[in-house]
């Protein structure tokens, strides 16, 4: 009986000891918050958890930390838009329940309907670009898994069997003198009123039909639609040449990279090349001197990829972060590159399908217009 009762023991020591090695919750600095504790792997784990409490200027923060290993293949990383579409709200913690993701955290900035603020592409497909990229960071995954974050440009063109013509956006409206392709994510219609444009309809991308409309515009279910604004519209009415040939959408980034498998684009740098660069006031979020709430993605070396977000707003709590102590800590933990999500209220960290961060107001999660994901094959 004591035999087999050591025997039983050990099978438990060995079932704790894997589940503490996959959500491993150690800490390198500050004081460890997370329920488990243990000893660190020396082994590189898929995914790790951690929430610590640091003091930073003689104030209290509460920071979760992903750390994501992307060159193991059991990881899949990728932005998410809510409700798989364009426009529309969501909770994080929604998002990662309707992915099954094993963790999550709050995506990138978003204009008033839930619109991705920029470039974002979901499995190789693109589905959102900004009118202009600016100075604005971007965080991708290649076909070998690279992680990087990266200043990019953005060249659209549409092929329709080798020919090719320039276009300005994709799943957004169309300024004056634009072309714009829409997709089914952008949802049933182009929502283009008021004005003139020239539609040409790709159903399965084979060329089907052409309309000239004052309205919105039925976006094909399994195809895509591009519309002309302006003076492009003579452009586009050459298209009535094409009718029944392949037409696909292509891009090319300056520099050059590759083939992108996920996208998103930040709204500004917070630390490059191991240099603090966040500056004073920044265009998406105001003044970057006030201690707020904060989302950040970082790289920490050539496989780490970090997820991390510090709550604010919760005097005797978590404080949050100005811009240059957040650059700060960012350094002091190996993080050369970082760029900053939405941040504020919207600040939401999901592991397991539980929170474990705490959102500024009351508490309560924010509905947000995106989301990125990690999960892991098991």
């Amino acid at each position: 009986m004591k035999k087999r009762n050591l025997i039983i023991s050990a099978a438990v020591v060995l079932v704790v000891t894997a589940v503490f090695l996959f959500y491993n919750h150690g800490t390198r600095g500050g004081r460890d918050l997370s329920e488990e504790e243990g000893e660190a792997s020396s082994k590189i784990e898929p995914l790790v958890h951690k929430q610590v409490q640091e003091e930073i200027n003689g104030n209290v923060q509460v920071i979760n930390i992903l750390e994501v290993n992307i060159k193991d293949r059991r990881v899949y990383v990728t932005p998410v838009l809510s409700h798989d579409s364009i426009f529309g709200f969501e909770k994080t913690s929604a998002m990662a329940n309707r992915k099954k993701a094993d963790a999550a955290i709050n995506g990138g900035f978003f204009y008033p309907y839930g619109q991705p603020a920029g470039f974002v592409v979901i499995d190789s497909k693109l589905l959102c670009t900004a009118p202009k990229l600016n100075d604005r960071p971007v965080f991708i995954i290649d076909e070998h898994r690279n992680f990087k974050i990266l200043d990019i440009d953005i060249e659209l063109e549409l092929d329709i069997e080798g020919y090719r013509l320039k276009i300005d956006g994709i799943n957004r409206n169309p300024r004056e003198d634009e072309i714009i392709v829409y997709t089914p994510e952008y949802g049933l219609t182009t929502r283009i009123n008021g004005r003139a444009t020239f539609n040409v309809i790709a159903d399965d991308n084979i060329i089907s039909d052409f309309i000239l409309s004052e309205t919105e515009v039925k976006i094909p279910r399994n195809g895509l639609l591009v519309a002309a604004a302006g003076e492009k519209i003579r452009q586009l009415e050459s298209f009535i040449a094409y009718k029944r040939k392949n037409i696909k959408v292509v891009y090319n980034t300056f520099p050059s990279y590759g083939k992108i498998v996920q996208a998103l684009e930040g709204g500004f740098w917070v630390v490059k090349d191991g240099r603090k660069v966040v500056r004073e006031r920044e265009p998406w979020v105001g003044l970057m001197t006030n201690r707020e709430p904060r989302t950040v993605v970082g790289t920490k070396n050539e496989n780490t990829a970090i997820f991390m977000t510090i709550d604010g707003r919760q005097p005797g709590y978590s404080t949050g972060l100005t811009g240059d102590e957040l650059a700060g800590y960012l350094l002091s933990k190996g993080i050369n590159n970082a760029l900053m999500l939405d941040g504020g209220a919207s600040t939401t960290m999901v592991v397991n399908g539980k929170v474990v961060n705490s959102p500024s107001y009351r508490g309560r999660e924010r509905d947000v217009g995106g989301a990125i994901i990690i999960k892991v094959d098991k």
